[in-house]
């Protein structure tokens, strides 16, 4: 256990306490972030896209583990296996499968994982002369421009999210109605005009379910009074859909809250508070429907293109 006390020693905050850096007991917190996100927004069936960075393990092939030679009490002891043991714990790629492999993970596509694998064991956490290896190996994986590419598009499409005029009618099986596709990032944001250029050159449409909507996504009909994004929507869809943006040949990747629900429409965008808010105070039309903890995010993510 010298290892773990060498790197996950613990902090002493005077008033406060002591505390212990969590790699020891959940060293990939993914279960934990995913139980925040339900948390905190508890109309969202699952998030717009997950990213989890490795730091690199083992072939999981077993190609990189040592079967030669006779395993005595030094290699093969209680003490030994118990840290071997240990040590396994630690690693992201287990909690990450778990979660991939449990049935949790509803929509393909939203799930990323940055990761690369070694021949032989992993450096040690102190080795700084093998980071020039490290960098070599993450440059030269054919793998991972692919991943980061995927990300990047779930990224962008998550910037779109859409909105109910009114609540639809149930008529032959199918909810009959109108919306609006729109965009978190405003007309005069740098970041703006860098998104729709790069749509644009992409010819990128938008899907309902299985069916392309009419037109590109820089059709001068996709637009407001102000010049924002806004892409009306004629639905005749069921209970559950997908609306989502595809980029040239790429694979299409699903808005933000999509795979979307009638109900969790209606409910997010308050259209069954007949009475107004619960505040009491009416319903503005420059809130856009949105839930405060939504409209959080979409401050967020705004400041995060921005940077980007």
């Amino acid at each position: 256990m010298l290892t773990s006390y060498r790197f996950f020693n613990t902090k002493y905050i005077e008033g406060v306490g002591t505390f212990q850096d969590a790699g020891t007991l959940e060293n990939n917190p993914i279960g934990t972030a995913l139980s925040e996100v339900e948390a905190i927004f508890p109309l969202c069936e699952e998030p717009d896209f997950v990213v989890s960075l490795g730091t690199g393990g083992p072939r999981s092939d077993g190609t990189s583990l040592d079967t030669s030679g006779h395993r005595g009490i030094v290699k093969d002891g209680f003490i030994p296996r118990s840290f071997r043991a240990f040590w396994e714990t630690t690693r992201g790629e287990r909690a990450w499968k778990a979660l991939t492999g449990s049935g949790w993970t509803k929509s393909s596509g939203k799930f990323h994982r940055l990761d690369i694998e070694f021949n032989g064991p992993e450096p040690r956490l102190d080795d700084a002369d093998s980071i020039p290896d490290l960098r070599s190996r993450v440059l030269e994986d054919s793998f991972i421009p692919k991943v980061i590419d995927n990300i990047a598009r779930c990224a962008v499409a998550s910037l779109f999210y859409f909105e109910l005029d009114s609540i639809p009618k149930y008529i032959k099986e199918n909810y009959i109605g109108t919306g609006r596709i729109l965009c978190v990032l405003r007309k005069g944001d740098p970041a703006y005009s860098a998104l729709f250029d790069q749509l644009s050159r992409a010819s990128a449409v938008f899907y309902i379910d299985d069916h392309q909507l009419p037109g590109f996504i820089d059709d001068k009909s996709s637009s407001d009074h102000d010049g924002n994004f806004q892409k009306r929507v004629n639905l005749a869809v069921s209970a559950k859909f997908s609306i989502c943006l595809q980029e040239g040949d790429s694979e299409p990747c699903n808005i933000s809250w999509s795979p979307l629900t009638i109900r969790r429409l209606v409910s997010a965008q308050g259209l069954d508070a007949h009475f107004g808010r619960a505040d009491h105070l009416k319903k503005r039309p420059s809130e856009s429907g949105l839930p405060a903890a939504k409209r959080r995010r979409i401050s967020i993510v705004s400041k995060l293109t921005q940077q980007w």
